[in-house]
This record gives C-alpha cells, structure tokens and sequence, in this order.
C-alpha cells in the first residue's frame, strides 16, 4: 500500500485497529477546525510568515537548524526543548516539518490554546500529548509512561508524586487491552486521568513572541536589547519576550544549543527526548563516543582489507541525513512494490554512489560495536540466502511483513538475515542499500549475519561487482570496495533467546562452542586457503560461512566436503553433540538451496532456510522464511516456516544471465552426488558449489 493509499480518514496509523486509536482524527483536518474554532488566523499568518523566511534548504519544509533557528530568534520555551518539539512535530519522521507540520504542533503546545476536550483544538492537543508520552511509539501508553505523565501533571501542581506507578497501574488495569489513544483520551474525558490541560505547554505563544520580536526590533531600543537573528542565541534569551516560571514539559537536555544562562530555571525532571519514529526506543542506548552509530568519521575507516574507497565528502554529515537516506529508501520500496513491477524492475536506482557511501560509513560504526555472536531476542523472522533477488526479499515483505513502523511489525518483532546478500541476482546494490537502510533506521531489531558471498574474492566474480559498476560506472569500484569493507564488520553468528544458533554455513569440525563464535575481533578477514600456519580461528571462520550438513541423517561424523579441502560436511551425530553441550534446541543455517525453501536434519535439530525462489532461474525451488516465536504453554522458542511458492514471483529477469559458474543442485539432491565437476568455484580452486 503505497502511502497516497493509506488510510488518512481518521489519522489512522495502518495496522492499528479502532478499537486501540478510537476517536483519534486527520492532523490537517483538526488544524483547519481548531483555527476557526480559536479564530487563529492572525496567529497564523505570522507563524506562516516566520516558516516562509526560514526555509531555505527544502522549499516549504523546515529542516531541524531552521526550526530551531525559529525558536532561537523568538524564544518562546527553554532552549532544550527546541529539538524535542521538532521530533515531536515531525509526524513522518523524514527530517523535515510541513506548514501543517509546525502550524498544528506550534498550535497545540501554545499557553493560550484552551483544553476543552470536545473542541478541536483540544483533540489536537490531546493527540499531540498522548504521541510524547509514547515514548517507545508503539502506538500504545506503557504503565511507566502512564506514570511518567502522572509525575508530571502532580509536579506541575507542586504535589510529590510517589505514587504514579500505583495510579498508573490502576488506570490501566480499568481497560481491556492495550492502553491506547481510545483509553486515554476516555479516561481524560471521564476524569480518570485529571490534569492534563497544563502539559505540553510552551512558556509563551509563539506568535505573541514573534509580534513582540517585531515591535522591539522596530523601537529605539539599545542594541543589546535586539533580538535580531544576528545577535544569537545569548542575546536572544536576553530579551524581553523570554518569560519567566516553569515550563509544562519534563526535562530534556540540548542536544547542540549552550546551556541556559547561569540561574536559569531548568525544566522539571522526566522522559528523555522522543525517539524518531522508525527506532525503537528500548534500543537507542548511545553507543561510546568513539563508536557513535550515527558517526561518519571525516576520514574514512579502515578496515585493514587492503585497498579504501574515495573518502566520504566532508560535506555530507552522518545521523539524521543517513537516516533521512535510509528512511527514504525503504518508503520507495515500498510504494514500487505494490506498483506494476514491470514499469521498473529494469531502470531501478535506488541510491547515488555518495549516498551508498553515506549509508556505508553510517552502518560500520553500527556493526562496529557488535559482536562476532550477536544476541537476539524473541521473537524474529529469519531469512536465508537473498542472492541479489530483491523481487523476492519484497515479496516477503509484502506477504508476510516489513520490518517498517509504518506498515510493519518492528516493535514486536527483531530480523535476522543470515548472509549471501549478493551475487547471482540482478539487484545486489539494491539490496544492500535496503538492508544497510533497515540496520540503520532499526540498529537493535534487525542483525545482518555474514554469508560466504559478503567476500569481496567471491563477488567479484559472481555478480555484486559487475552491478556496481552497472550501476554507478567510474565510481562502481570504490563503491563496491567500500561495501566489501563494511562486509568485514558482519557478526558471522546470531543466537537467538540463548536457545537457537543461527550461521549461514554451520560449524564443520572447529566450532566446537558458542564461545568460539564470540569475540572474534573485527574487521574480520576470511582466508584463501588453509595452510601450515592457519589458525584454529581462521579454521573456524571458514566453517561458520562454507560447512555444510552430510549427505542425510544416515551419514555421521565429519567428511570431506565437494566443496574442496577449505571447508567439511558434518554429520547429525555432530549436531546433536554441539546443541546438547552448548544447551542449544535447534541451528538454523542458509548456504542451500532447497526444493521447499527448508529442510530439516539431523532428526529436527538442523534446518536450513534459502530465501530465494527459481533459484538462477534453474531450479523451480520454493523461498522460504522462519518466524521463531515463543510457545505459550511451554516458554520455549518454537518455528514456523512461512513460503512463497516457486513462480508467485516473475523471476525471469531477477536472475542475471550469465552466470560466473553454474549453481550447484539443490541440497538433497547434491547430497546423493559424489563429484564435484561443473560446480562454482569460490576463492579460486578450494571450496565448491555455494548456494
């Protein structure tokens, strides 16, 4: 559903039901009532007027600087708050405020706009209040935002506020279901919930200070007294038109502006500073200042791989552009995919070569700080090898779920995608800039797990080069290096609620416990070829990204692999040993193509997923992907494979022609071979046939 077909009616967010949003009505339809309702034209004009003169960088939206710019030249409420109200008004999230964007926010948080529920502009502020409490925007009001906004409507009234999580529990224990906009906005009306008109509330209207800006500037004041944008912001707080008392919001530190003037009267104490919508809040813990996930450092990293990119222009900053990038490539996948594809599989171009970059230097500070063994909550969806196969990976999405606030499941549910990213498909750049996207917007509920083909000695033979240099022609090549780089800095393991291993290869004969896969210092490097001096981690690391299971479940221990002496197959006996010793219940791998999209082996204890369809158009195989889950009755993790059938997806030109070597036959059947011949050859001669 493209977002012109969302259902904007009654401002319902898609996927809530109105039984959880209940009265919650259209932002835009709300503002032009609530301006008629307070006779806020005049008030208007002059906001319309301060929005006209400051946007600059995007014509008619204000980015963050401008907004703050605004604020900063008519000071209207603490100087700390100035980027709270900006992620709150940014209803999409984009980095940018339409007018209806600041006219509607500006319009609820003002002193002068009345609290009558049944008014307009009294349901908008509601709106508005009921989003900054949602701190986690999942749509819904935890009992400790509940209590959160208790505290605060006591601390505004002077009273101690000992007992909110008491109240808050008890307010939300009176409704069946989860505590959304329909229960808060009931228990205000029935006066449940007393005392939010003061919340929310800028000192002065901005407007008012606008007016008073305008007549100081235009008497014959002293020059220290202007509050022309010229005199910043110390001179500005300085003037008359800041107020005095306390501010009706809680607490939230500045993030780039100085600090108040000594003996200014700091805000009341509370939630920290909404989330941008498409981040889970439970998640956004700041990285240490040297691996900040939204840094790009001015020179570019290295990764001890060799050969470096073209350094990121220096011009091109990191955190909110890159997830602006991020957030703008998801939304156009979106709204392509429930288009005719025909109209663009063909001429797609997601991104520019500096943008890639930007999402490269933004997404490696991101895996950075991860481990080698990454930890998963549940529950999550897995997928297999993706190959370049964006029309599929889509597909999934749009059949099953995106992992998206707006039309997803995010909140509720963490991603795993365990490797082989590119090559053999037509869309590796695609793909990568969507799932570098994915990890960006959602760096602690989406983990991207190292494949065998996120090697750059492998895809530039089998697809993800030659895109590249389709795609961005004399910049291909640093583009292409500069991803292999970040390809380095990929967890090659993830393990899911302690119970469930997820690898893209398996653990051969050298993995022997999950500690092995734990702390494996990055960049990481994969060899060429075992040799004398080849190290027990080295050993592993091939393992964990080419090993394979036997044959069937008849076929026990370790055996050379058809693949070439780099790498091993592994029987269930193996399985079973490692899962008992390391309390494991089951280990999810890619690295094949199956007939069904999964298999199991090892009596249940193994199964591989392969997430691709008709795989090089050869096969007719179905893809597949696993949803992990907990079971209710037990509390343990359980799986459900979900399928998109061979064909429901037109892969005629998802596929590239011409292929470096043939795809290997699907795992059963490969299983029943004894030679090698014909299969692909990575890393030269030493491993064969990956999926």
């Amino acid at each position: 559903m493209s977002d012109s077909q969302m259902p904007h009616v009654k401002g319902l967010q898609y996927g809530y039901s109105q039984e959880q949003w209940g009265p919650w009505r259209s932002h835009g339809l709300l503002l032009q009532q609530a301006i008629a309702e307070l006779g806020w034209q005049e008030s208007a004009a002059t906001l319309i007027k301060l929005f006209t003169e400051q946007s600059r960088t995007k014509e008619r939206f204000l980015n963050r600087e401008e907004f703050v710019s605004i604020m900063q030249k008519c000071p209207c409420c603490h100087a700390a708050y100035h980027h709270v109200f900006f992620e709150l008004f940014d209803r999409d999230q984009d980095g940018y405020l339409s007018e209806s964007d600041f006219l509607g926010g500006m319009l609820a948080v003002s002193p002068l706009t009345p609290h009558k529920l049944d008014a307009p502009s009294g349901q908008l502020r509601m709106q508005f209040i009921f989003l900054y409490y949602d701190a986690n925007r999942n749509g819904q009001l935890e009992i400790e935002e509940v209590a959160k906004m208790i505290e605060h409507i006591q601390q505004l009234r002077g009273k101690p506020y000992s007992d909110a999580m008491v109240d808050a529990t008890a307010l939300v224990s009176l409704y069946s279901g989860p505590f959304g906009f329909a229960a808060f906005y009931d228990a205000a009306q029935k006066r449940m919930l007393n005392g939010t008109s003061p919340l929310l509330r800028t000192q002065q209207d901005l407007a008012e200070a606008a007016r008073k800006l305008h007549s100081i500037a235009a008497a014959p004041t002293p020059p220290q007294a202007s509050c022309s944008p010229s005199s910043g912001q110390a001179a500005a707080r300085k003037c008359s038109a800041v107020p005095t008392g306390p501010l009706s919001l809680p607490e939230e530190q500045p993030r780039k502006e100085k600090p108040p003037p000594t003996g200014a009267k700091p805000p009341p104490t509370g939630l920290p500073t909404p989330v941008p919508r498409g981040r889970s809040p439970a998640h956004v813990a700041p990285a240490p200042a040297s691996h900040s996930a939204l840094h790009v450092a001015p020179e570019y990293w290295g990764s001890g791989s060799g050969q470096r990119g073209t350094p990121v222009d220096p011009h091109v900053q990191s955190g909110t552009n890159a997830q602006v990038l991020a957030l703008r490539v998801v939304r156009k996948l979106m709204e392509l995919s429930n288009g005719v594809r025909a109209e663009w599989r063909h001429m797609i171009q997601l991104v520019s070569a500096k943008e890639l970059l930007l999402l490269c230097d933004t997404v490696v500070e991101i895996l950075r700080v991860e481990d080698s063994l990454v930890e998963v909550a549940l529950p999550c969806r897995v997928y297999g090898d993706i190959h370049g196969q964006l029309l599929d990976l889509l597909e999934f999405f749009n059949a099953f779920s995106w992992p998206d606030k707006r039309r997803g499941d995010i909140f509720s549910m963490n991603y795993v995608f365990l490797g082989d990213f590119v090559d053999r498909g037509a869309y590796s750049c695609d793909v990568v800039s969507l799932l570098f996207s994915l990890k960006i917007l959602y760096p602690s509920k989406v983990f991207l797990v190292r494949g065998n083909h996120e090697d750059r000695l492998m895809n530039m033979n089998y697809g993800f080069q030659a895109d590249c240099l389709r795609k961005f022609a004399h910049e291909g090549e640093d583009v292409w290096e500069r991803v292999n780089d970040v390809f380095e800095f990929l967890p090659i393991a993830a393990l899911v609620e302690g119970a469930i291993l997820c690898i893209h290869g398996g653990i051969g004969d050298s993995i022997a416990s999950l500690e092995d896969l734990r702390g494996i210092p990055k960049p990481i490097q994969v060899i060429g070829e075992i040799t004398e001096s080849t190290t027990r981690r080295e050993r592993m690391i091939l393992d964990a990204l080419w090993s394979d299971p036997t044959e069937n479940d008849s076929v026990l221990g370790v055996h050379a692999s058809p693949r070439g002496k780099n790498t091993c197959r592994f029987g269930p006996d193996r399985v079973q040993e490692f899962n008992r010793r390391n309390g494991l219940r089951l280990i999810i791998r890619a690295h094949e193509c199956v007939q069904h999209g999964y298999e199991y082996f090892a009596g249940g204890q193994l199964l591989t997923v392969f997430s691709a369809t008709n795989y090089c158009n050869q096969y007719n195989n179905d893809g597949a992907m696993v949803v992990l889950v907990k079971d209710e009755r037990t509390g343990e993790a359980v799986e459900h494979a979900q399928v998109i059938k061979s064909g429901t997806v037109d892969t005629s030109n998802g596929w590239n022609d011409q292929q470096f070597r043939a795809p290997s036959p699907m795992g059963d059947a490969e299983r029943a071979l004894v030679t090698s011949a014909g299969r692909e050859q990575p890393r030269g001669s030493d491993l064969d046939a990956d999926r």
